[in-house]
């Protein structure tokens, strides 16, 4: 009986995928993120769980060094709206507001030590291009090169 419930759930938990590849699992949910900082576009992940809280993680596309890691909660699960902080290594600071969309997608906006901030989340380059500060045209290939490497690193792991 056991097999046959897990068996059940695992289409259930694939079929929570959207278009730009966010994807719900059973107590996490990970979601690619598009941000703007002055000028600069920075792509990479943000992963939730069943608390209300969560990581970010993203790179800088123009300068590939600099990194940039957060962390973010849900104020109100039932507004899906939240709040966060970020750090990058080249001593950038942020904070931001965000509201969910769907429990996979959203956008924000905030305020760094660099300049204004604004990203997407769980969006397609289209869908994200009505939210960022200025459309940008390479998200698209951005999140293709962010899902392939996400590819490798599944298959070097297996």
């Amino acid at each position: 009986m056991r097999k046959i419930f897990l068996i059940s759930l695992v289409p259930i938990l694939y079929s929570c995928v959207n278009e730009s590849g966010a994807r719900m699992g059973l107590f996490t949910a990970k979601s690619p993120v598009a941000v703007t900082i002055k000028g600069d576009v920075f792509a990479g992940w943000a992963v939730g769980d069943i608390s209300g809280r969560g990581t970010i993680d993203i790179q800088s596309h123009i300068n590939p060094e600099v990194k940039c890691v957060g962390e973010f909660r849900y104020i109100s699960t039932w507004t899906l709206s939240g709040t966060g902080t970020m750090t990058c290594n080249d001593g950038g600071k942020a904070v931001f507001n965000f509201k969910g969309l769907t429990n996979l997608k959203g956008y924000g906006y905030g305020s760094s030590n660099k300049g204004p901030v604004t990203f997407t989340y769980g969006m397609t380059p289209k869908e994200a291009s009505k939210y960022l500060m200025k459309p940008f045209p390479e998200l698209e290939k951005i999140y293709k090169d962010q899902r392939e490497r996400e590819k490798k690193k599944k298959e070097q792991a297996t």
